[in-house]
C-alpha cells in the first residue's frame, strides 16, 4: 500500500494500514520493549504521529519498510528512556536496600513528578516531554515545535530548574546535581 492516499488524508486508508499492520507493529516492538502495554503504546504513538504529521511526512521506501523502522526507533528511545527512569529510581531512592519503599509510596513520587511536569507553562512542557519521553535532540524539537534551538534550551533550562527546586524534596542535593548534569549533557 502507498502512503499517498493517507498524506492527502484518506482515513479509510490510513484505518486499512492500521489493521494490517498494527498486530506484527506490536510483536516486533515487544521484541525491543519486553511488555505488551509499552509495545502497544509506541505502535498507537506512532500511528498518531502519523496521521497528525501526514501531510509533512516523507515516505521514500515502502511503507511497511517505513513503519517498521519507525517503530524499531520509537521502541529503542522507549528502551533508553526506561533505561533512564531505572537509573533514577534506583539513585533517587535513598534508603537502606534492606528497607523496601512501600507501593504507596513510589505512586505518591510518581505523582509528584507528573504533577510537577504538568504545572510546567505549556510551551516549556512541551519541550521538556519531548526531549525526555522522546528522546529529541534540541534541534529536533527545535524543528518540531517551529522555535529555535536557543528556546529550546532556555525552555528545558528553565524546566529543570523549576522542576529541581520543586522536587527537592524528594532526594538529596547530590542526586539533584547528578541528574541536571546527566540531564544537560546530551541537549
Amino acid at each position: 500500500m502507498e502512503f499517498a492516499p493517507i498524506a492527502a488524508g484518506d482515513r479509510n486508508a490510513f484505518e486499512a494500514v492500521f489493521r494490517l499492520h498494527y498486530g506484527p507493529l506490536c510483536a516486533f516492538a515487544r521484541q525491543y520493549v519486553k511488555d505488551s502495554d509499552k509495545a502497544e503504546d509506541v505502535v498507537q504513538e506512532l500511528f498518531v504521529r502519523l496521521w497528525k504529521d501526514r501531510e509533512k511526512t516523507q515516505v521514500n521506501s515502502s511503507l511497511k519498510a517505513y513503519l517498521f523502522t519507525a517503530v524499531r526507533n520509537r521502541s529503542l528511545n522507549a528502551v533508553k528512556v526506561q533505561g533512564r527512569m531505572q537509573v533514577l529510581n534506583e539513585e533517587v531512592d535513598d534508603r537502606p536496600a534492606t528497607e523496601e519503599r512501600s507501593e504507596e509510596e513510589h505512586a505518591e513520587r510518581a505523582a509528584r513528578v507528573y504533577a510537577a511536569i504538568e504545572a510546567l507553562p505549556e510551551e516549556r512542557r512541551k519541550v521538556f516531554k519531548l526531549s525526555r519521553n522522546e528522546g529529541l535532540k534540541y534541534h529536533e524539537i527545535a524543528e518540531r515545535l517551529g522555535i529555535s534551538v536557543k528556546t529550546v534550551e532556555n525552555q528545558m533550562g528553565k524546566a529543570l530548574k523549576t522542576l529541581r527546586e520543586d522536587l527537592s524534596d524528594l532526594m538529596p542535593a547530590t542526586v539533584i546535581a547528578w541528574i541536571v548534569w546527566w540531564l544537560n549533557r546530551g541537549g
